[in-house]
């Protein structure tokens, strides 16, 4: 079963191909690197909710037919995501999407910080 990040990179892919852009291009007109991008389109990075409403924009489409499931049997399989689906206290899921915000931050910096050793060479 897909999560639903999957579904989204399955979106974009499709947009993509129909629109003839690279994912460069969409990554761009999105504000974030070509590594994070491919991350989203892989459905590897749960993206948050400024990120969705910008693809969804992108797309020309509603964040409802975005974020629309398309496989009937949802899985969350984020941690982040499946912790706040299990709390009503609206204070922990506030941390936890702080939590979630900082790791993808964490991930991101990693990943510059690798292209940056690998210019070097």
């Amino acid at each position: 079963m897909k999560t639903i990040f999957e579904e989204i990179g399955e979106k974009i892919t499709n947009f993509l191909e129909v629109n003839k852009m690279s994912q460069v291009e969409f990554a761009e007109r999105l504000g974030v690197s070509k590594q994070v991008m491919s991350k989203i389109v892989n459905g590897k990075k749960a993206t948050n909710i400024q990120e969705i409403q910008k693809i969804a924009e992108i797309m020309n489409i509603k964040v409802d037919d975005l974020i629309k499931r398309t496989s009937q049997a949802a899985v969350i399989e984020d941690p982040i995501l499946f912790m706040m689906e299990r709390t009503d206290n609206p204070q922990i899921r506030q941390h936890l999407q702080y939590l979630d915000f900082v790791m993808d931050q964490i991930i991101e910096l990693d990943e510059l910080s690798r292209q940056g050793k690998e210019e070097l060479k």
